[in-house]
């Protein structure tokens, strides 16, 4: 128990009682409740966010998971040259030239990487 707690009882055994009003009874109650249980479990954690709370807190952690995603993996890999970075020709099979679109590279940035983190 607290020094609030009891100091209260001492209080209210040594004077006389006042009256209260229902109210301010039921929140001392409550409080004393609070602090005695205390143990947060998930589920209780979960009942008190309510779904919409909990949806997004998913879809934050969503978003966070992305981001730390784009920057462990910031580039994807080139889907008209398979992440080769050259073309064959066609009628001469021997024959490459660079990718037009990754310029020769083979990878490209992540859609996130462009929008989240443009560079000037």
């Amino acid at each position: 128990m607290n020094l609030a707690h009891h100091l209260a009882v001492v209080i209210g055994t040594t004077a006389a009682p006042t009256p209260q009003p229902d109210n301010v009874t039921a929140a001392g109650q409550a409080a004393s409740q609070a602090t005695e249980t205390n143990n947060g479990t998930v589920a209780d954690i979960a009942s008190a966010l309510g779904p919409t709370g909990m949806l997004l807190l998913l879809l934050m952690a969503t978003i966070a998971g992305y981001v730390v995603s784009l920057s462990l993996h910031p580039n994807a890999k080139c889907n008209r040259c398979k992440g080769a970075g050259r073309h064959h020709g066609s009628l001469f099979s021997y024959a490459q030239r660079p990718c037009n679109s990754c310029k020769g590279r083979g990878v490209h940035p992540r859609l996130g990487r462009r929008v989240l983190f443009k560079e000037p």
